[in-house]
């Protein structure tokens, strides 16, 4: 199969019309014809059929389509990869993490790698977003690497945090007045939660199952900033990491004693392994690993 097949197929894959596809392509209606009929013999199956005059594509080209996408994006960024560095222009990089490492780590990061001359031509984009998107973004090649805490098969995932939670609770709270506090000191509060899609969510659901307690949420919300604001307002408790918007005077943070079981979680740098990754991205994994990796 040729890079030329390839391209015809996606192409016509998303026309769905042999006469649109090959004006758009500059090629004659015959040559497109000819190119998929060869690529359907390679395959030992068909990819589109006709009635009439109406083309469809069958199950095995709807099969087929994300394998070839993925496969030309590749080619393409190896390209600019490439042409990045025959005109010595600056390389990017895209970067994904979380809301709760987005000022505790990447600034300093970025700014210790800059610190090595070597580094300066190097660009990053930053993406912010939950941490099971970071992961399938990383996995479709719309990131290079990824802050996480999820782990999968086809990636590879390297421990560089540990991260404590702690209990949020309102400024003139009981507990408030606490060094530390320990599960059971806040188990039968009402508890203003996550929704279920977070990571969070999962261990809070897992926690209060292990010690056979129902919690009590009054609220479920999309990130931190939220529960914090409910914190505020006096509605009841949230287990959270440290994030910016704990800086308030309505909100009191409490240490969990608990910290070395329950209330830490590990943030991964993920990298896929099922393709490559740039040169420039190589080197920003390697600095991360190299100052950042956990002893395991």
């Amino acid at each position: 199969m040729t890079l030329l097949q390839l391209q015809y197929f996606q192409v016509l894959s998303h026309n769905l019309h042999y006469t649109r596809t090959a004006e758009q392509l500059c090629i004659s209606q015959p040559s497109l014809s000819y190119a998929i009929n060869e690529l359907e013999k390679e395959l030992g199956v068909k990819l589109f059929q006709k009635e009439n005059r109406k083309v469809t594509q069958t199950v095995y080209g709807q099969q087929f389509l994300p394998y070839v996408e993925q496969a030309l994006t590749l080619l393409q960024d190896g390209s600019n990869v490439l042409r990045q560095m025959a005109n010595n222009a600056p390389q990017i990089v895209r970067l994904g993490y979380f809301h709760s490492v987005s000022a505790s780590m990447i600034p300093a990061l970025v700014d210790g790698f800059y610190q090595q001359e070597e580094n300066r031509q190097i660009r990053f984009h930053f993406t912010e977003s939950a941490s099971y998107d970071i992961l399938n973004q990383i996995r479709s090649g719309a990131l290079d690497l990824g802050f996480s805490l999820h782990q999968a098969e086809w990636a590879e995932s390297v421990g560089v945090i540990r991260q404590p939670l702690y209990l949020a609770v309102p400024a003139n709270h009981p507990l408030s007045g606490h060094s530390f506090v320990s599960f059971d000191d806040f188990a039968h509060e009402p508890q203003i939660m996550l929704e279920h899609s977070s990571n969070l969510r999962s261990n809070m659901d897992q926690v209060f199952s292990q010690h056979g307690i129902i919690p009590n949420i009054v609220f479920e919300v999309r990130e931190c900033n939220a529960a914090l604001q409910y914190v505020g307002l006096g509605f009841g408790v949230s287990v959270l990491p440290q994030v910016p918007a704990m800086d308030t005077d309505k909100v009191y943070i409490v240490p969990i004693s608990d910290q070395e079981k329950e209330f830490v979680r590990t943030i991964y740098l993920t990298y896929p392994k099922i393709h490559p990754i740039s040169p420039a991205a190589q080197k920003v994994r390697d600095y991360i690993i190299q100052n950042c990796a956990l002893n395991t």
